[in-house]
């Protein structure tokens, strides 16, 4: 057994992959079972479990994960901490605002704006709309 992981799935489902070595060739192989989705709200990675150099079973390792699957799901933030950590972001940003105001010669340079061309054959055409322009065909 190399390692397993068990989460989400596009589409809303659950994936157990399991990676082991092969029995016939000098490989690593992946085998996935697809569940039914998770509730809706849950979701990012349950378990994601390598086993490194150590002689396990399949038994083993499924009883691990069923460890993992009855711990209940918790977020890791709480709404208070995630807007302590916007307002922190905020003040950094204004200080290095303030600072590059007061030294402009250490400000980073502005990256060039890149001008995109319109393909071969396209032009922007006016409409009774002022400022509206409508991408044609020549």
């Amino acid at each position: 057994m190399h390692s397993l992981y068990y989460g989400v799935a596009p589409g809303g489902t659950v994936v157990t992959k399991v990676i082991k070595r092969s029995r016939t060739e000098d490989r690593l192989e992946a085998s996935r079972t697809y569940e039914p989705g998770i509730p809706r709200g849950q979701g990012g990675q349950i378990a994601h479990l390598i086993i490194g150099g150590m002689e396990t079973s399949l038994d083993e390792i499924e009883d691990l994960l069923a460890a993992k699957k009855e711990r209940k799901f918790t977020p890791r933030r709480g709404p208070g901490e995630i807007a302590d950590m916007c307002r922190q972001l905020i003040e950094i940003r204004n200080d290095k605002i303030k600072y590059y105001r007061k030294n402009p010669s250490e400000a980073p340079k502005p990256k060039p704006k890149v001008r995109l061309h319109l393909p071969v054959g396209f032009r922007y055409v006016q409409t009774n709309e002022p400022g509206l322009r409508v991408l044609a065909q020549v």
